[in-house]
Formats: C-alpha cells, sequence, structure tokens
C-alpha cells in the first residue's frame, strides 16, 4: 500500500538498542540489507557465508578501514522478519563513538537514515501486523508500570482485532442480506425481515457495547498517566503507595531495600485517575548486579512518568544520600514530600522542614503515613498536576481514544439503521450499516478513507530504531 512518508525501494538503517546499554544492536531493513553487511561484517573460519537465509554468525564488523570489531550478524530473509523486508542486525559491545562512525559509514554507502517508528510502520504496511498491534509496540517500550505493560501486550496479542473482525463479519452478512433485498426489491423475494434484520443489529450492537466494558476499557490503562514514588531505600516510599491506595500493595519493611521491582495499582482521584507505582530505592553507588537492575528498572520507569513523589525521610541524621540519589532523576514534574513527620516534635518539625527545603532548594510537603498527616493535600497536588500539567497531554497519543471513538460511533450508526429499517428506508439503512463496517476496521486496518496524517501521528511518537 503506498504512503508517502515510507520508500520501501529504500534500506534503512538506526541504532535500535537503547543508549545507556553498552550493548550495540544496529538495525539494517531493505533490498540492500544482505549485500551491505556481506561488505562490512568478516565472518569467523568454518561457518557459512552470509546468504539469503535466516541465520546468526559471529565475526567482527568493520567500522573503517583501520578499525574492525567483533560482532555478531543476525539475519532475517524477506518476508519472515518482523517488517517483512530483508533485516540484518548488527551486534556488537562498544562505546558511542564507534557506533556513529559505523552508522556514519552505512549512511555514505547510500543507507536512509530510518524515521521514528519505521520499522513497526513498515511491518504494519507490509501486512505483518494490524494498526491496533502497531500501536502496542511503542507502548511496550514506552510502559512504566506492569499495568500498562499488560494492557500493551494484551493490545498486542491481537485480541481486539480478532473480537472487532468477527463483529464486522456479522455486520456485513447482515447488510449483503439488506441489500440483496435492494437488487431485488422488484420481485417478491425476501432475503431477511425487517424484525430479523433490527435484531441481528441488536445483538451486534450489545457486543460493541460489552466491548467498550471490557477490552478497551481494560487497555484504557495505556492512556492513564503514571505516578512514580521514588526516594532512598527505607524512605516510607511502600508505605505512602499503601496509604493512598488504600491496600497493602507494598511490602512494608524497616529492612533495608526491601522493594526490588517495580509495584503498581490504580489511583482514583477527585479529577483523575492515574497508575501509581513504587519503585526499588534508589542508591548512590549500586553494591551488587541485583541492586544496578533494580536501580535501572525504577529509573526507566520513573523517566517515563508524568509525575514522580520524591521521598525524604525528615528524621533522617543527614541528607547526603538523597542529594545524590536526586540527581539520578530527571522528572517531568516533581511533587516533594518529607515523611516520617510523625517521628518529631512540631517544633523540631519546622526547623527540620526549613533545613530540607533549603538543602534541595525545593518546597517539601510534611507528610505522615501513620496518623494521615498530609495525604490529603498530597491527594491534591498529584491531582491538580495531572489536570493541568500539558507534558503528559501533549506526549502521548490516546490509542483507546481511537478505537472508543470508532466503536461508540458504529453503536451510533447501528441504531440509526434500525429506526431506518422501522421506516422501510432500506436504502438509507444500507448506508449506515456499511459505515458501520468500515469505522470497526479502521481499528486495526488502513482504511483508504483514513488521512495519512492519523498514521504519522502513531508513528511519529516511535523513538528511532523501533
Amino acid at each position: 500500500m503506498p504512503d508517502t512518508r515510507y520508500d520501501f525501494n529504500k534500506t534503512i538503517v538506526a541504532v535500535s538498542s537503547p543508549t545507556s546499554q553498552q550493548r550495540v544492536v544496529i538495525r539494517i531493513a531493505g533490498p540492500e540489507a544482505f549485500e551491505i553487511c556481506r561488505r562490512i561484517f568478516r565472518k569467523d573460519t568454518g561457518q557459512n557465508a552470509l546468504g539469503d537465509k535466516r541465520q546468526i554468525l559471529s565475526g567482527s564488523v568493520a567500522i573503517d578501514n583501520e578499525l574492525e570489531v567483533e560482532a555478531r550478524l543476525y539475519s532475517f530473509p524477506s518476508p519472515h522478519s518482523y517488517t517483512g523486508d530483508n533485516i540484518v542486525e548488527i551486534h556488537f559491545y562498544t562505546n558511542p563513538s564507534v557506533t556513529q562512525a559505523l552508522v556514519s559509514s552505512l549512511l555514505e554507502q547510500g543507507l536512509r537514515t530510518a524515521e521514528p517508528g519505521e520499522f513497526t510502520a513498515r511491518a504494519y504496511l507490509n501486512g505483518k501486523m494490524d494498526l491496533s498491534q502497531a500501536e502496542a509496540v511503542n507502548e511496550i517500550i514506552v510502559s512504566s508500570n506492569k499495568f500498562q505493560l499488560d494492557a500493551a501486550e494484551k493490545l498486542l496479542s491481537g485480541q481486539l482485532s480478532l473480537t472487532t473482525a468477527k463483529i464486522r463479519s456479522q455486520i456485513m452478512e447482515c447488510l449483503s442480506l439488506i441489500e440483496a433485498g435492494l437488487d431485488f426489491s422488484g420481485e417478491d423475494i425476501e432475503f431477511i425481515t425487517k424484525q430479523d434484520a433490527i435484531e441481528r443489529l441488536a445483538d451486534i450492537k450489545k457486543k460493541l457495547q460489552e466491548l467498550l466494558a471490557g477490552s478497551i476499557r481494560y487497555e484504557s490503562v495505556i492512556d492513564l498517566p503514571a505516578v512514580g514514588i521514588a526516594g532512598a531505600p527505607n524512605a516510607g516510599k511502600s508505605s505512602l503507595v499503601n496509604k493512598l491506595l488504600g491496600t497493602e500493595r507494598s511490602i512494608v519493611s524497616h529492612e533495608y531495600k526491601t522493594t526490588r521491582d517495580v509495584l503498581t495499582g490504580l489511583l482514583e482521584l477527585e479529577h483523575s485517575n492515574c497508575v501509581l507505582f513504587d519503585c526499588a530505592g534508589l542508591i548512590p553507588e549500586p553494591e551488587n548486579i541485583l541492586d544496578e537492575l533494580a536501580q535501572q528498572a525504577a529509573i526507566e520507569a520513573i523517566r517515563n512518568s508524568t509525575v514522580v513523589v520524591f521521598c525524604v525521610d525528615i528524621f533522617k541524621p543527614n541528607w547526603l544520600e538523597d542529594i545524590s540519589i536526586r540527581k539520578l532523576i530527571e522528572p517531568k514534574i516533581l511533587i516533594t514530600t518529607a515523611t516520617k513527620c510523625d517521628l518529631l516534635a512540631t517544633e523540631v518539625l519546622s526547623a527540620r522542614l526549613a533545613e530540607l527545603n533549603d538543602m534541595f532548594a525545593a518546597n517539601f510537603l510534611p507528610i505522615s503515613t501513620v496518623t494521615g498527616f498530609g495525604l490529603d493535600q498530597l491527594r491534591n497536588q498529584i491531582d491538580s498536576q495531572l489536570m493541568s500539567g500539558q507534558t503528559y497531554a501533549e506526549s502521548t497519543l490516546a490509542i483507546t481514544a481511537r478505537h472508543k471513538q470508532a466503536v461508540t460511533e458504529a453503536i451510533a450508526n447501528l441504531n440509526d439503521t434500525g429506526n431506518e429499517l422501522s421506516a422501510g428506508n432500506d436504502e438509507v439503512a444500507s448506508m449506515m450499516l456499511r459505515a458501520a463496517y468500515q469505522g470497526i476496521g479502521s481499528i486495526h486496518q488502513h482504511d483508504p478513507a483514513m488521512d495519512e496524517q492519523i498514521l504519522e501521528q502513531i508513528f511519529s511518537r516511535f523513538c528511532i530504531g523501533k
């Protein structure tokens, strides 16, 4: 299917691994992918040559005329690849300068830098996945917590597409019978009675309403803003999550570094809802691989959050550790809280709070999960930031808003179809039913009537290399 943004005749290249990782993955896709790699990749002895088949080769990649780096090459021939094109991935351990030098060399050989989301866009346009699945790919990449990840994975599995495909089939069957009746309107032939057609439409409408209340409602978690609770180990984060959610979701312990993973729950506020999550406690210098992995997960989750609540234990003798931890995170919106305020007398609390505000150059909200002091004010601050903060609204395309609109409009068209049938206007009824059929199809496929700007809006949200 033609698209003005993507030229399938060009071979594209991009770095597909996070910049924070030492293992670099360079992805090449297009008709010249294998030929380009034959020029720059030297396999270890005893292996087959790079052919047009799926294989893994060890060897070295030529960065330029003088430098070679050990690498492993993965080849995926068309059409059995992610995008449907020939794809080669080069995996190697190096630094950003070497990575950039290799990409520059590939560009000089005629390759083009991939647009944001172009690999997934090619997969969609080549029929390797439907539109809702393509949307889910990016949500899996940017999800900051398990709730949103589970919802995105469900969307990627194609269940929404399977359900809507069955409904479309039922709509088409009913439409075919109605239009067959129009073709033989001059003869005494009835393919479907009006009552039968109206009953079928009611059954289809019921299934669409169940879809709104079920799958799409579940997947709407993807579109909720994420609020992360961050801070040093034993800063009271888990207790705060439990209090805000009203349930014992996180393990609370006086033991250091109790929370290892990212714990989540749905928080309902006065004007908005969000996914609240509690990360592993951050530490300036991880002691072992387990600490390092927990910290990486926490920082990545915080990076993808709309709001971060930063907790500092006001009862601690000093906050040097907390100052170092604060430098590790770069939240879009930050709310600073002083926890465990119940442990200090009122006159001491005021002085410690002033000292804390001065050291961090921020206004800390005093709270206590034991007495509940300050928690209502914290809820209001989170709610206010979510309502007024443009960061989330501008950076997030509401995937399920598009799905919901398509289903809602289809239900309205089915209602109109039933009314027109009852009034004897079969031709108008047929037109309305066809509109319902096309609208449902827009969830998972590129309808000719779909504006190309919608596709660009979807895929422009992706990072380059995906």
